[in-house]
């Protein structure tokens, strides 16, 4: 009977004790990422974002609001990323929070611009700085698990140095001279602030955007001018256009992960050292 009596009142105990876990929807892939690592096992994330989908075009439909509609915190990027945000919120139960982890990360305008570039993810830094926003709110939710959330969010802010540090020492190989990033749409302003870059683009900050015929005229001038060595293009995106604008000023054409999106690298580590390979390949011969 005592041994009974005690199995009992050590289930009680066990139930008392165990952490409910805290559910997070997030709008991209590289939040998801973020999450996992700053949550670790006391976070469920769910990612509404499709596998396949194209940045500047998704929209949330009823299903992906049903999937958030159960979550305490959605996580979005910001910046005007998501246009339907607000709709977004006006669907969602009172109780569920929208962060926008970009308000943390400094405006970086596109060159010989006031237009802030919204693709901040680019940058190890800011999402360093992103992250310790995301631990915030999730302390916040959950002050129980306030360690663990410390614990990961320092380690996630540790690969962040580590990228940081790779890409600066994989960078000296290319010249100052070469340091010129020639991209399909505007999305690597953060990026080239942080590693000494200067970004040009062939059409505006989404992939869908259509530079016009002066605009077009004018880059492959300068493209010529400076005689880059190449061009990159979404890994997501058709590369004809690219390739046949890479072909006219004597270039190569390789992909990049503009938009943060690409399910061959699905963490950010990887994405990042994706990008950095390629930048390093094309622009040091």
């Amino acid at each position: 009977m005592k041994k009974i009596v005690c199995a009992v009142m050590m289930g009680i105990l066990c139930a008392f004790g165990a952490q409910a876990v805290t559910k997070v929807a997030s709008l991209h892939p590289m939040l998801s990422d973020m999450a996992r690592n700053v949550g670790g096992n006391v976070v469920e994330v769910v990612d509404l974002f499709p596998a396949n989908g194209e940045l500047h075009a998704f929209e949330p439909t009823a299903a992906d609001v049903a999937q958030a509609t159960g979550a305490q915190l959605v996580l979005a990027c910001g910046k005007g990323v998501e246009p339907y945000l607000e709709d977004l919120r006006d669907s969602l139960p009172a109780r569920t929070q929208v962060i926008e982890l970009g308000q943390s990360v400094p405006d970086v305008c596109l060159p010989g611009s006031t237009v802030a570039d919204p693709h901040w993810w680019n940058s190890p830094t800011a999402m360093k700085r992103a992250s310790r926003a995301l631990r915030s709110a999730l302390e916040r939710l959950a002050p129980a698990d306030k360690v663990v959330f410390a614990k990961g969010q320092r380690a996630y802010s540790a690969q962040m140095d580590t990228l940081v540090r790779e890409a600066k020492l994989a960078f000296a190989a290319i010249p100052h001279e070469k340091r010129v990033l020639v991209c399909s749409h505007a999305a690597m302003s953060h990026f080239c602030k942080d590693f000494g870059f200067t970004a040009l683009a062939v059409h505006g900050i989404a992939q869908e955007s259509e530079g016009d015929t002066a605009s077009l005229a004018r880059i492959l001038a300068e493209l010529r001018s400076k005689s880059v060595p190449c061009l990159f293009y979404g890994v997501n995106e058709p590369p004809k256009v690219l390739r046949t604008i890479a072909t006219q000023v004597g270039a190569q054409a390789l992909p990049l992960a503009l938009d943060g999106i690409n399910p061959a690298t699905p963490t950010y580590t990887e994405l990042f050292r994706f990008n950095v390979k390629n930048i390093v390949e094309g622009l040091s011969r």
